[in-house]
């Protein structure tokens, strides 16, 4: 087994290089299509976008968001630099945000929204270490504080695809230097017994779940995993790398039944 999440993925690519890794919706609700190398290619893409704005090994990446394709492509850019991110939900209140952000130190915090960054500025006094946001969808009005910048997703992934074309031997020889202790993640409890309280998992951790929930349960090119679960709890999320981990799909859906029903239709 590689010995890092990246590894494991770039590993399925090479040997099945026709599976499917993710179907996301656009627009009009239609799936589509993400193949295995095209995956690669732009989470590969992602890290070097997130090396323009200095995040290197052992960096803290705040990462607030549900559910969906650009998560894994972030997490993955994250865990290919050699840093963990700090996953937490759009649920979360403001306080629990800034209280989790700040403890683990991030300057670089990915977001999925302006509601998200809303957040973050009515706790801007805690968040001083923070220089860089990153948000999925972006609106005209996003506004940070001053020393903070904020940036499109899509617009830090065209900046990487750049850097990569240009120069792929920074994220290669970092991917190439992971290792299997260490940490992927910083996974935060609720706090309802006090403030949360942050749990480091490394890249051995969550893979021994791929290594050994397939003992049980079979899964593999041309299966389609419905991903309606909030993703920065950890059973959703190590069942997504036990999926992807073995060459099977990830198809984005809400955990609504009319929409998921519906789309356990549409990708059969």
């Amino acid at each position: 087994m590689p010995a890092t999440l990246p590894k494991r993925m770039i590993h399925i690519a090479e040997n099945h290089p026709d599976a499917v890794a993710q179907y996301s919706k656009d627009e009009n609700g239609e799936f589509h299509p993400t193949p295995f190398p095209l995956f690669i290619e732009e989470f590969k893409a992602f890290a070097a976008g997130l090396a323009t704005l200095g995040v290197g090994k052992g960096d803290h990446v705040g990462l607030i968001s549900e559910n969906r394709k650009e998560w894994l492509l972030s997490d993955l850019g994250i865990l290919s630099l050699g840093a963990a991110d700090v996953p937490r939900g759009c649920d979360s209140t403001a306080a629990e945000i800034g209280y989790i952000l700040s403890f683990a130190d991030c300057r670089t915090v990915i977001l999925e929204n302006e509601a998200q960054l809303a957040k973050l500025h009515a706790q801007k006094e805690k968040l001083g270490t923070i220089k860089h946001i990153i948000l999925f969808e972006m609106g005209e009005k996003a506004e940070a504080w001053r020393g903070v910048k904020v940036h499109r997703f899509s617009e830090i992934l065209e900046i990487g695809k750049r850097e990569f074309a240009k120069n792929p031997k920074p994220v290669e020889e970092s991917i190439a230097a992971g290792e299997r202790d260490d940490v992927a993640t910083l996974i935060f409890t609720s706090g309802t017994t006090g403030v949360p309280k942050g749990v480091m998992l490394s890249h051995g951790n969550l893979l021994h779940q791929v290594e050994n929930v397939p003992k049980l349960l079979y899964t593999g090119p041309g299966d389609i995993w419905l991903c309606v679960l909030p993703v920065w709890h950890s059973f959703e999320r190590i069942m997504q790398y036990v999926a992807t981990g073995w060459g099977s799909a990830l198809a984005y859906s809400k955990p609504v039944g009319k929409i998921m029903l519906a789309d356990f239709h549409k990708v059969k």
